[in-house]
């Protein structure tokens, strides 16, 4: 089944090298994942370091994910719609100051419930950014060039691992856990002002309905009986809830029952950035040649093959390099076609809001999925965590093969 796309197709503005389109947005995606996954390996550290009376248990570590994940539902449900009326450059500019502000607050969180406020804040912070990134992808870029573009931006997430995440590690062994966090605020305040000046409005047309909360009700209401859109929803609950069951513990599983040390885990992620490298550069080139379900299909059915034996294969660096290199390559190769993909489903004056819905979906689902985890970590073991991983993949690989049409460029 396909859609053809009837809408304007955006052309690239001439004298404008994508370079200087692509480079705050892969800034941005370098901070932000940094920022993100640098909590995970940073659990036990945490935990020492918590001015509490008693260290929190792994069950309410699992809830700093959580609270990042569902604040930033919250806030790109309602600034979805906004970007749609106000265009994205200006929600961009200011979701990247905001965030920098936050992260740059984590100095002062020295007890688990103020590091909690923290994380919710960031994510709030990043959902005034994350959908307009993707949409405003949408609006600049042709659709046949839309798998490229998001798949180079997303190197910046691989190399958030190859560069960002080591660093980080290893300052916060050396100064304290919020270091970190303040050093990627000082790049975020760079990331902002390249977006400040780099990043043009596209000549595409906005929502003209004044913002309202029943108008945006409406407008989500019909996303969801639009069987593209809601297909779409489902697949981002399910990416990011395969990815917080299996991630926010895999580090720390590495840890306590591999023996893999906090320098080694640092290296780990060295290889797993070029593993994202890989996996998004290459899954956005082919879905632009292939198709986008085709890729996406390949690789949950990959990921099938190889998930469910982490507990027996892993026993040692080698086999903990080897495996993290694998998983991230095809888990990377999912991101390109599905951001592509839902650029396509809607009309340019509904993509914000299509992108906030879909990624309040997927951040529902990581609150979700990293609470889950914490109490299968805690309590049946890393095992269950995989297990519920593998179930996810595999509902997304039918989702994208019985319910998500294939938009083909008219």
């Amino acid at each position: 089944m396909t859609k053809e796309i009837s809408l304007d197709t955006p052309v690239l503005e001439e004298g404008r090298h994508p370079f200087f389109i692509i480079a705050p947005l892969w800034l941005t995606a370098f901070i932000v994942s940094c920022q993100l996954f640098i909590v995970s390996p940073l659990l036990p550290i945490i935990q020492d370091e918590l001015l509490n009376r008693t260290p929190p248990t792994d069950f309410a570590l699992g809830f700093l994910g959580t609270a990042y994940s569902v604040a930033l539902a919250f806030s790109t449900l309602i600034v979805g719609p906004i970007s749609d009326r106000v265009g994205r450059r200006r929600v961009l500019v200011v979701g990247t100051a905001l965030i920098a502000a936050v992260l740059l607050l984590h100095g002062v969180a020295v007890h688990y419930e103020s590091l909690l406020v923290m994380r919710a804040l960031t994510g709030m912070a990043t959902g005034v950014y994350s959908g307009s990134m993707v949409a405003f992808v949408g609006d600049y870029f042709p659709y046949k060039r839309r798998g490229w573009a998001t798949g180079w931006i997303l190197t910046g997430v691989a190399c958030g691992q190859i560069l960002g995440m080591p660093a980080g590690i290893l300052l916060a062994n050396a100064y304290g856990f919020q270091t970190p966090f303040i050093v990627f605020g000082g790049l975020m305040v760079l990331a902002s002002a390249m977006a400040w000046w780099y990043l043009p409005q596209p000549n595409v047309k906005y929502d003209e309905v004044p913002f309202s909360i029943p108008a945006v009700l409406r407008t989500y209401a019909t996303l969801l009986q639009s069987r593209g859109p809601c297909a779409g929803v489902v697949i981002y609950f399910l990416l990011f809830a395969s990815l917080g069951v299996f991630l926010f513990f895999f580090p720390k599983w590495l840890e306590e029952d591999v023996g893999i040390s906090i320098q080694q885990l640092a290296l780990l992620f060295v290889i797993a950035g070029i593993g994202i490298v890989v996996g998004t550069t290459s899954g956005g080139v082919l879905s632009d040649r292939f198709g986008r379900k085709p890729i996406l299909i390949f690789a949950c059915g990959a990921l099938t093959l190889v998930l469910p034996f982490v507990t027996f294969w892993v026993r040692g660096f080698t086999s903990a390099a080897v495996f993290t290199a694998v998983i991230l390559i095809l888990g990377a190769m999912r991101t390109g076609p599905i951001m592509a993909l839902l650029t396509a489903l809607t009309a340019h004056t509904q993509r914000g809001s299509m992108m906030g819905l879909a990624i309040a979906s997927g951040q529902l689902g990581l609150g979700v999925a990293t609470a889950a985890a914490g109490w299968l970590y805690e309590h049946p073991g890393f095992p269950y965590n995989v297990l519920a991983a593998t179930i996810a993949v595999v509902l997304m690989a039918w989702v994208v093969w019985r319910l998500l049409p294939e938009p083909t460029e008219a």
